[in-house]
């Protein structure tokens, strides 16, 4: 198939100096195009939620193609958008093909994934081609694919702290809850960071954010000034309170663990749920009370309103918690097989979630190594689904 391209060009017209237009015409190929096949997908996928069987929500598509573990309605967004560089992983399409191969998908109004057994020898087929189909698209898509605008999840160069388009970077970090005097602007010593919980891993973020993403504006901010633009800068929000009070809308597509305080103590829980089993995950004492291994936790997802910016949540049980998680990707002794691990587990993922153990020793937090089993307590992405 060939494009016709039409462009008005601006030229000298004599001595005078008026202004001309002249037309280029340009034959393009399609295959020549690398966004072509990516839009195709975007349009395919459009098209069966909104014109095979009737005319489906973004959020009614979602709930139905995810089950137990439902898909966010920005990542559903995202693969009908061209351009927007996100393709749905091989298993998602499995499921589209497996949606709208029947209209008894559709009987009940709202959109319900049949399982395989309810299929009849008819539908498998159309299932098969479907299926076929949307494969084939993706890997079109994925050799025509280049660059997008969008921020890689894992990272450049081997760090999820460097950003590439030199953006500034908003630090969400809450406030203590007994900040020093010196917090106060009224105190001669003032410190204006000194109101900042979790200093550990706030220190720890800045400097390697510093360090890899030096073309970057970084700001630290409380969660009440994440206003106008500092609110659609690339995001990382530390520490337990600013998750709670930022996390709802910015990372609302990420299933982050529920924290709940455990009653009658000074801590809290994770709770995290994989299909039908919930878990609870708790720091550990060690026989003299003193806090030997806590829960750490660290999610990264696109930004919910400017797409091609990112959000990073870095969380814990306890102090301890979210400075051993910001380590997991900092410490240089363990850093690299963390960030391979990630790019092994998560690479074409738009959005993934890691609960870890976190070692504690002489009440420091230890840097988490990812690739031991017992450390990884809870994952998620938006490829892989909810998983222990």
């Amino acid at each position: 198939m060939v494009k016709l391209t039409i462009r008005h060009l601006a030229v000298p017209a004599g001595h005078l100096g008026h202004i001309s237009l002249r037309t280029e015409v340009r034959l393009v190929a399609d295959n020549e195009h690398p966004s072509i096949p990516a839009r195709r997908l975007a349009e395919r996928l459009r098209d069966l939620r909104e014109r095979e069987y009737g005319q489906f929500t973004q959020k009614q598509l979602a709930a139905a193609l995810g089950g137990q573990d439902p898909l966010s309605i920005s990542m559903i967004s995202q693969w009908e958008k061209p351009g927007s560089g996100r393709l749905p992983p091989p298993q998602r399409l499995a499921a589209y093909a497996r949606l709208f191969c029947t209209g008894r998908s559709f009987t009940s109004g709202a959109p319900r994934l049949l399982r395989e057994s309810e299929l009849t020898e008819e539908e498998r087929e159309r299932q098969a081609e479907l299926y076929a189909e949307l494969l084939s698209l993706r890997e079109r898509a994925l050799e025509t694919q280049t660059a997008t605008p969008r921020e890689p999840l894992i990272g450049h160069g081997g760090s999820i702290w460097r950003f590439s388009d030199g953006t500034a970077v908003s630090i969400v970090c809450s406030a203590a809850p007994e900040p020093p005097s010196y917090a106060s602007p009224a105190h001669l010593n003032y410190s204006r960071y000194a109101r900042h919980a979790d200093l550990d891993a706030l220190i720890e973020v800045f400097g390697q954010l510093r360090l890899d993403s030096a073309a970057s504006m970084l700001r630290i901010l409380l969660p009440e000034e994440l206003v106008g633009d500092f609110a659609l800068n690339h995001l990382v929000i530390i520490g337990g309170a600013a998750v709670y009070k930022t996390a709802p809308y910015f990372a609302q597509d990420i299933p982050l663990p529920e924290a709940e305080a455990i009653p009658d103590t000074d801590t809290y829980l994770f709770r995290c749920t994989v299909g039908d089993e919930t878990r609870e995950l708790t720091s550990t004492r060690d026989d003299e009370g003193a806090l030997a291994q806590d829960v750490g936790l660290i999610a990264r997802g696109p930004h919910p309103v400017v797409t091609e910016r990112t959000v990073t949540v870095i969380s814990g049980i306890t102090s301890r918690g979210v400075h051993g998680a910001a380590l997991c990707f900092i410490d240089r002794r363990v850093r690299d097989a963390n960030e391979q691990y990630l790019k092994d587990t998560f690479g074409n993922s738009a959005a993934f979630c890691i609960a870890m153990n976190i070692p504690v020793r002489n009440n420091v937090a230890l840097p988490p190594n990812l690739l031991r089993e017992d450390v990884r307590l809870y994952e998620w992405s938006d490829g892989t689904g909810a998983r222990w």
